[in-house]
């Protein structure tokens, strides 16, 4: 993987704070860094034309996680949406970014990934005809894809540049979570002169333990997906913690956030109860997620009883990270700081504790990111709780 830093924190930072604290859209009174980046490439790539033999096409808006409808979280951050046509003008042509969790602010080489979707950390695809018996699939492999803002690994700002798209097909491994393609010789070539793509949400946060927006003052990231790496933020008026009864109330104007009458870094949520309490939020990846005695990190970053997480479903397993577990598929093993999750992976009917991660560049050699399906409503899903196996490729 190729990565240039180009100096966008500074921006983000102001950016990302000036958006919390008022509740608003970020509008600078000066170009950023960013923006001059993205309009400085805009200028160069007007210069260039498509290799031969590709045709140029456009990329129109794309959507995250829940953003779409229904929500669907992919195992990695997958954007979505469609091309400018360039199938059947009857049915659309999606347009594909998947970007590995740790995908880091800069400029990242697509060549890297050799046109295979199983090697990729910088994904870049879509489908002519998507849904069709005769869809065709394309698949990125050269160009620019650059990564101008991260607020979480949900919400970004970036652009494509010179980017080649070839027609593909599929290839081994098929059964993995993330399967291979490769190029169809002589087959047909579309090509991205410019693009961009915006999937940062107005109060948009990232709860993770030590992103810019997991602690503002005042503030509290909630996390809105299972394994807590994309929230939005709620403005915290209040004293009450964990436990309390509490009010959340919706924001009079546009663009603000709900207030609540809990504590700093406490959400106020009837996710796990029957009426509003206030839950501390941690992340369940952190090595200390810093939950009051008592509670455990659970699903969506909230500290909660295990007696309150079993009865509706999720289970736990003594072993630890690595060791065999006592029974079957089990959401929780490990201990706090060292989770994992029990999968039989292999088909030999025992499970082991597998441990969870986020991003599938922090699975080691030989190993593979698999994730838990939570199905949501709509037919949606979130299969962002990832964990790392031995693959055996």
């Amino acid at each position: 993987m190729t990565t240039r830093s180009l100096g966008f924190r500074a921006w983000r930072w102001s950016a990302v704070l000036s958006m919390a604290l008022t509740g608003c859209a970020v509008e600078p009174q000066e170009e950023s860094p960013a923006q001059e980046q993205l309009e400085a490439v805009q200028q160069r790539t007007q210069a260039l034309t498509p290799p031969a033999g590709c045709t140029e096409i456009t990329m129109n808006d794309l959507a995250n996680g829940i953003q779409l409808t229904p929500v669907k979280y992919g195992s990695q951050p997958t954007y979505q949406g469609t091309f400018g046509s360039f199938g059947d003008p009857a049915v659309a042509d999606s347009a594909l970014i998947r970007l590995d969790v740790n995908t880091a602010p800069g400029l990242h080489d697509l060549a890297a990934g050799g046109g295979n979707l199983f090697t990729c950390e910088q994904c870049v695809y879509g489908y002519q005809d998507a849904g069709t018996t005769g869809q065709k699939l394309f698949v990125a492999d050269s160009g620019s894809l650059l990564l101008a803002l991260k607020v979480s690994p949900q919400q970004t700002v970036g652009a494509l540049y010179n980017v080649t798209l070839r027609e593909s097909v599929n290839a081994p491994p098929l059964s993995a979570p993330y399967k291979g393609s490769a190029v169809v010789p002589g087959g047909a070539c579309k090509w991205i002169r410019y693009a961009t793509w915006n999937t940062v949400r107005s109060l948009g946060c990232d709860p993770r333990q030590g992103s810019l927006t997991a602690n503002l003052p005042g503030h509290t990231c909630v996390a809105d997906d299972y394994f807590a790496d994309d929230g939005t933020l709620e403005k915290s008026e209040g004293t009450k913690t964990q436990g309390a009864a509490c009010t959340s109330t919706p924001a009079v104007e546009a663009q603000h956030p709900a207030t609540t009458d809990c504590a700093q870094g406490f959400a106020c949520t009837d996710l796990l109860s029957d009426e509003p309490q206030c839950l501390k939020t941690c992340d369940p990846m952190a090595a200390v997620p810093g939950c009051p005695s008592g509670t455990l990190c659970g699903i969506y970053g909230l500290c909660i009883e295990q007696s309150v997480l079993e009865p509706i479903g999720f289970a736990f397993d003594p072993a630890l990270i690595g060791e065999t577990c006592s029974g079957g598929f089990t959401e929780f093993c490990g201990v706090e700081g060292a989770r994992g999750v029990c999968a039989d992976v292999t088909g030999s009917g025992q499970a082991t504790c597998l441990r969870y991660a986020r991003a599938r560049s922090d699975c080691g050699a030989g190993e593979e990111l698999g994730f838990v399906n939570y199905p949501l409503s709509g037919g949606g899903y979130d299969r962002g709780s990832g964990f790392c196996y031995h693959d055996g490729l």
